[in-house]
């Protein structure tokens, strides 16, 4: 009776703690937590079902290519960024160095400079989306860069901290997601626990000013533009689907799903070359293998718990590493650990060729477990490019292996 008695009574403390952190006023991330809605990803079968082609992927210059997770090209060259803010060109097996956007960061839970979307305009300058800083355009020539907008700038009212992708349309206008205009990239994990408070913004080229397109976007990540121009696709990781905003035709300004439902969370869109889109999936989800941010969806107090947790879990981390960072590192796997686990989901890697008018044609998975995160796919030469969130290398499976009736198909 004892024994029971003891197990009662630290279920008793465990609760009223989590009741004291759930409900205590100014515990932060001050944000708000409310019920929303989702089309659950669904599991893809038949001809799109799960494969093996992009298993045995080759691994690249492991160890010095941390959080690479977007690719570039122009004049036959590849492009890509680096945890820290390094932006480099691979020349054959080397890795070549241009340019730094990033600044200083402690390392512990504080994110350092880290390069998102590059894309490349009609004159070869290319334009980098960093979460810590905002985008900066590069003359990759001379090896120069500037600030081109700041994430502390305020667009109606809303600071875009946390910018995620981009890309430049052919008279100059850019179109970029805000992952969150309340959460820095730095906490990132609160932003799926959190509601939907990202938005999809364009620069325009002819007056300079920033606007809006759409608000309340789920974690919004990768953005491409038709190869007509006519849209321009936003996808929304939270919500495993795809937002199409018109820019052209009868439906100009307005806003539309183009895809739903998908099997993982949405992160990087690129072109396929013939019309299409190549999407990546940073998480594989389905109804086995259920996105814990995706199942609280519809509780409030849940996600808000969690989130509260996360505070909870950092804070002795930020106590410490002012003055004692060595103890403040010992911590820093638990907490990444607890905040990983808040975003569990399958190791299958995934990536989607969706056509035009927003239906799958195709699909390559990777399950041997070579690989892991990946948040971009990207052809060039041949191969598919793999990029990656959390992993410190990039890879490439040959295109003809990935997408066979792509093969040939040449970048631009």
């Amino acid at each position: 009776m004892s024994y029971l008695k003891s197990v009662g009574t630290t279920f008793i403390y465990i609760g009223a703690f989590l009741a004291l952190i759930t409900f205590m006023p100014g515990l932060p991330p001050d944000v708000d937590f409310e019920e929303y809605s989702l089309v659950y990803p669904k599991k893809l079968s038949g001809n799109l079902g799960v494969n093996q082609r992009l298993n045995n992927a080759e691994i690249l210059f492991q160890g010095d290519m941390k959080n690479s997770r977007a690719f570039a090209s122009y004049n036959g060259e590849l492009y890509t960024g680096i945890e820290g803010g390094h932006i480099v060109k691979i020349v054959e097996n080397k890795v070549v160095p241009l340019v730094n956007i990033g600044k200083e960061c402690d390392g512990l839970l504080q994110k350092c400079s880290t390069p998102l979307g590059l894309k490349f305009d009609s004159k070869g300058f290319l334009y980098v989306s960093d979460g810590l800083n905002g985008i900066f355009k590069i003359d990759v020539k001379a090896k120069k860069y500037e600030k081109f907008i700041s994430s502390e700038s305020t667009v109606d009212g809303k600071k875009s901290l946390f910018i995620n992708s981009l890309d430049v349309a052919s008279n100059g206008d850019i179109y970029y997601s805000v992952s969150s205009t309340e959460i820095t990239i730095d906490e990132a994990v609160y932003i799926t626990m959190s509601n939907p408070s990202g938005r999809l913004i364009r620069y325009n080229a002819a007056t300079k000013k920033n606007e809006v397109l759409l608000n309340d976007l789920g974690y919004p990540s990768g953005v491409i533009l038709s190869e007509n121009e006519e849209f321009v696709l936003v996808a929304e990781s939270l919500k495993s689907q795809i937002i199409k905003y018109n820019i052209k035709g009868s439906n100009a300004n307005k806003a539309e799903t183009f895809i739903e439902g998908l099997p993982g969370l949405p992160d990087n869109i690129y072109s396929d070359n013939i019309g299409g889109f190549l999407v990546s999936l940073v998480k594989y989800a389905d109804a086995e293998h259920p996105q814990l941010s995706q199942t609280l969806a519809p509780h409030p107090f849940l996600r808000r718990m969690f989130a509260r947790l996360v505070t909870v879990f950092r804070a002795p981390i930020k106590l410490l590493a002012p003055h004692y960072p060595d103890y403040a590192r010992v911590l820093v796997p638990y907490v990444k650990g607890f905040e990983s686990w808040l975003q569990s989901s399958s190791e299958i890697v995934t990536v989607l060729r969706i056509n035009h008018a927003g239906k799958i044609i195709d699909a390559a998975y990777g399950v041997d477990e070579r690989v892991s995160g990946c948040s971009s796919a990207f052809i060039f030469n041949e191969f598919l490019w793999l990029g990656f969130s959390s992993q410190n290398y990039i890879s490439k499976v040959p295109l003809k292996q990935a997408f066979p009736t792509l093969a040939n198909t040449s970048q631009r």
